[in-house]
């Protein structure tokens, strides 16, 4: 994303949809645990609006959080989660547990699960079915 001369260019931008509810509910919680300020959140709807993407890479957002590190490197799903769990002081030591090599065999699925079912799960906050994952 274009940044001002005057802007952190150490920020990574963490892009969701801003149509689901789990996923409002894990930037509310991000917020409040990123007290350095490392993430800025900008929902798949504003970015659409800003950057032309293709309709495979809405698709994928819509399916799981993306973060767009400083470098330009994007990480998604378990991975971006994992990532975004070291950034936070309170939450260092579980995104250290997150990031060991083999975590991932139990944390990409359980990943997966959720956000495939999440519609399910939260279908009395989600409006418009705006929760539900299509299978591919």
């Amino acid at each position: 994303m274009k940044q001002s001369r005057g802007e952190n260019m150490q920020k990574s931008h963490v892009l969701y949809d801003g149509h689901c509810y789990l996923c409002q509910q894990s930037k509310r919680i991000f917020q409040k645990l990123d007290w350095i300020g490392k993430f800025d959140w900008v929902s798949l709807q504003h970015y659409e609006r800003q950057f032309p993407i293709s309709e495979e890479k809405s698709a994928a957002i819509k399916r799981e959080l993306h973060v767009i590190l400083p470098s330009g490197k994007e990480l998604s799903g378990y991975g971006a989660v994992a990532y975004m769990l070291t950034r936070c002081p309170l939450t260092f030591p579980l995104g250290l547990i997150a990031s060991i090599p083999g975590a991932g065999l139990i944390g990409k699925p359980l990943y997966r699960f959720i956000a495939k079912n999440r519609y399910r799960m939260f279908k009395d906050k989600c409006e418009n079915g705006a929760c539900n994952i299509h299978d591919r």
